[in-house]
């Protein structure tokens, strides 16, 4: 043990390499050996798509004086031109946010969930998560100590059935759930989508036991066979919903946007945190971010990469048709960037990632989504990021690996 460890704090103890950190590691080493992994694994933007050329003009184009300004610290709130252009996108979905009041630039967005889980989260304060769900989603509020109610999630998102159960039961023993998570239009892991009569029924359910709903929606705008989903920020007359979304999906992750959407109060408070950890997000990508809105680039990205997606995600189901075991199943995702995929009970898809990285081929072990680690018999693969080719021989590996193990 380093010398250093003794003065950790019991927060700082409990920080470990999460999965995908693992892998990014066994990558490495393979690196060092020679070695080549295709990754199947974290949810990255395909690196043909990114817009360098435009984004490149977009930086040599901008004046002496739009430098300065981007160039100093800005407002807590975000860049102010930004959040203007990010009103008027969101209005086109049809939520109505007040570019000055209603909206918070944050740093991707991973800070928006921490900063709320900062601002909401007290020790055992009860929150509800699907099982499954987004692995780092599930890492901050950790950090919080909250009790997690573990709502099952089918084709349609969340089991509202087993929820409303479980809210009765709660308030027959005098405790109520604060807020729940959800990312309802392709979900991770699973690429399941609420139905909009799901969506209103549990603005109805937040009503009737008065507690907060977390929209996460990285990957409703990536829809391949209908049109996006309806936010359910659109259905939310009561300020119940606190919609949150990213560039990380639809423009690219390297510029580090997300953004929040919620009741004036909500953001003041949630501005006052953020003033704490980063004082401002950074301006020279919230410029970026507000050009490329502000000419129409981003909507003609998302119908780019939208294609792009599909071909990748036909393409992977048609080498899995070939090349997984009959035993295996999986979904037809709809949108976003996720397969999953269910093994019998008794195939630990947690300890075979480390084989398949040997092999060359990385994914993401189901288990990781769930607040039970006993469910092994899961992964998640992703073809957002892999080329045409690696996703062939990807699975071609894994599917060889699979039918060894089955």
């Amino acid at each position: 043990m380093s010398q250093s460890e003794k003065f950790f704090s019991e927060a700082g103890k409990s920080y470990k390499p999460g999965i995908i950190t693992e892998i990014v590691l066994a990558a490495f080493d393979m690196q060092r050996k020679g070695k080549r992994l295709i990754s199947l694994s974290g949810g990255s933007y395909d690196p043909q798509s990114f817009l360098v050329p435009e984004i490149k003009r977009l930086l040599e184009e901008a004046s002496d004086s739009t430098w300065r300004e981007i160039l100093q610290y800005g407002s807590n709130m975000g860049y102010w031109r930004l959040r203007e252009a990010l009103s008027g996108f969101m209005g086109k979905m049809g939520i109505k946010a007040d570019s000055e009041r209603e909206i918070l630039i944050t740093t991707g967005s991973q800070q928006a969930l921490d900063l709320l889980s900062r601002v909401f989260i007290d020790e055992g304060d009860i929150i509800g998560v699907g099982s499954p769900t987004y692995l780092e989603a599930l890492s901050i509020f950790n950090q919080f100590s909250p009790q997690f109610l573990a709502i099952p999630v089918d084709e349609n998102s969340l089991n509202l059935e087993f929820l409303e159960e479980a809210l009765r039961k709660l308030k027959r023993e005098g405790k109520s759930m604060k807020m729940l998570y959800t990312v309802p239009s392709f979900e991770n892991p699973t690429g399941a989508v609420m139905p909009q009569p799901n969506r209103r029924r549990l603005l109805e359910l937040a009503e009737k036991y008065d507690f907060l709903i977390l929209e996460d929606n990285p990957y409703g705008y990536i829809a391949f066979e209908d049109e996006p989903p309806t936010p359910m920020k659109v259905f939310d007359k009561n300020n119940r919903v606190i919609y949150l979304s990213t560039f990380s999906k639809i423009v690219s992750p390297g510029l580090r946007i997300g953004w929040v959407a919620a009741d004036e109060a909500i953001i003041r408070k949630l501005g006052f945190a953020k003033s704490s950890v980063d004082l401002c997000s950074d301006g020279l990508s919230q410029h970026v971010a507000s050009e490329l809105l502000n000419m129409g680039m981003v909507e003609k990205q998302i119908k780019r990469i939208t294609d792009v997606y599909r071909a990748k995600r036909d393409l992977m189901l048609e080498a899995m048709n070939v090349s997984f075991p009959r035993e295996a199943k999986w979904n037809k995702p709809r949108g976003g960037l996720f397969l999953w995929v269910t093994f019998p009970e008794g195939v630990d898809a947690t300890k075979m990632v480390f084989e398949a990285v040997e092999r060359g081929v990385a994914y993401i072990p189901g288990s990781n989504f769930f607040l039970d680690p006993s469910k092994t018999n899961y992964m998640r693969l992703n073809y957002s990021f892999p080329s045409k080719e690696d996703i062939v021989e990807g699975i071609q590996i894994l599917g060889k690996l699979l039918k060894e193990k089955l």
